[in-house]
């Protein structure tokens, strides 16, 4: 785990001065400290989704960086499904892995199980 920085927006000291006095740092949110990427991705994306909902559309540094973090998510995702792949003996936890990732990154068509069922039946099914 890496360890906490301190805010230089706001000097590790969690506030901003406005024309209002001082108001919570919006990049610590108010703690001081940089939050993990984790929770700096959800308040990023909790704003953008906030600003869609008002009615405002989101400034393209924050569309190129929402586009960055899906790409990088959709290369963790295919490199998992890789890597559940490579399981020597396959079991249970690798298949539901590769199934997870597949179904996040829509690689195949979903198909009912009573169709996948009768597709099975006649292909066993001799012509």
């Amino acid at each position: 785990m890496s360890e906490s920085r301190n805010c230089l927006s706001c000097s590790g000291t969690g506030e901003r001065p406005s024309d209002y006095g001082p108001v919570d740092c919006p990049d610590c949110g108010g703690s001081g400290i940089l939050p993990s990427r984790s929770v700096h991705t959800d308040w990023r994306a909790r704003d953008i989704e906030r600003a869609l909902a008002t009615g405002t559309l989101p400034q393209s540094q924050d569309v190129r960086w929402l586009l960055t973090e899906l790409h990088a998510a959709r290369r963790a995702l295919t490199e998992i499904i890789t890597l559940a792949h490579d399981v020597v003996a396959p079991d249970a936890i690798s298949m539901q892995i590769r199934s997870t990732a597949s179904t996040a990154l829509g690689l195949y068509d979903e198909v009912p199980l009573s169709d996948a069922a009768a597709t099975a039946a006649t292909e066993r099914t001799p012509t």
